[in-house]
């Protein structure tokens, strides 16, 4: 009878690995709650101090792109230039060029249908624009009177970005240049592509270069969250108990064959 009362489960036995189920379970969902307060909390300090930090200088600057107030200067200077000559070069001689490119280029945009600019530019995501060639191209088109203006914008390593007033060209989301392109040759191509493309009235379809107004956009959407605002997701409590639920399962049990060895330990004293 002794042995054969250690095999049965007791409903104690079953009680037991439940409340350690069920305790693991709260226990995690209570601590990935903790641990999410702690680290907003973190975060509302960090956003509400006025204490400079390296970092915070780094982040504060590469958000130059969200900044409605941008300094104009820098591209009311090359809207200007482009009176005297389409093709516009920054003053540091990091590009890699070609007359021939340089004087194609001018010819290209001589027999396009519409005008088109190019601007090399050394850009940085350190500059107020973080480096972004479709917005640096947006900000010097809105410079300009031309209402029809494209400028492309070519930076020290190929790369290329647009941007239209007036008009759009649907067909040309994005502009690149081949790995062994040289900058010149980069932006001839790209010229060549403009120039070819299908135009439309931008106030006649959906472009994501300009906002509701038909406007070149000259900011980036800011996509960070307030810290104030944060708030715990039913996805991370749902995790959080699935967790629980898992490690109570394999500690209930563990408990359920401890308690069921001590007993047949006992039994046999």
């Amino acid at each position: 009878m002794a042995a054969g009362s250690v095999r049965s489960k007791t409903p104690l036995d079953w009680l037991i690995a439940v409340v350690a189920v069920a305790a693991v379970s709260i226990g995690a969902t209570l601590l990935s709650t903790y641990l999410f307060d702690q680290a907003k909390a973190e975060r509302i300090t960090a956003a509400d101090s006025d204490a400079i930090v390296v970092d915070s200088i780094y982040d504060d600057r590469i958000e130059g792109a969200h900044d409605p107030n941008y300094a104009t200067d820098r591209y009311q200077a090359i809207a200007t230039s482009f009176a005297a000559d389409p093709v516009y070069f920054d003053g540091y001689p990091e590009f890699e060029i070609d007359e021939g490119d340089v004087d194609s280029i001018r010819a290209e945009i001589a027999e396009a249908d519409s005008p088109i600019y190019v601007a090399f530019l050394n850009v940085s995501d350190l500059d107020d624009a973080d480096g972004d060639l479709d917005l640096l191209a947006a900000r010097i088109v809105t410079e300009m009177d031309d209402p029809e203006a494209a400028v492309l914008t070519v930076d020290a390593t190929g790369r290329m970005g647009l941007a239209e007033k007036g008009l759009i060209r649907p067909s040309l989301l994005t502009l690149s240049g081949g790995l062994d392109d040289s900058d010149s040759d980069a932006a001839l191509a790209g010229v060549r592509k403009i120039s070819a493309a299908e135009t439309e009235d931008v106030e006649s379809r959906y472009s994501h270069r300009h906002d509701d107004d038909g406007n070149p956009e000259v900011t980036s959407e800011d996509t960070t969250k307030d810290p104030h605002t944060l708030s715990y997701s039913t996805g991370g409590a749902v995790a959080g108990a699935v967790f629980g639920i898992l490690v109570g399962a394999g500690i209930g049990v563990g408990t359920y064959f401890i308690r069921r060895a001590l007993k047949k330990r006992t039994a046999k004293q």
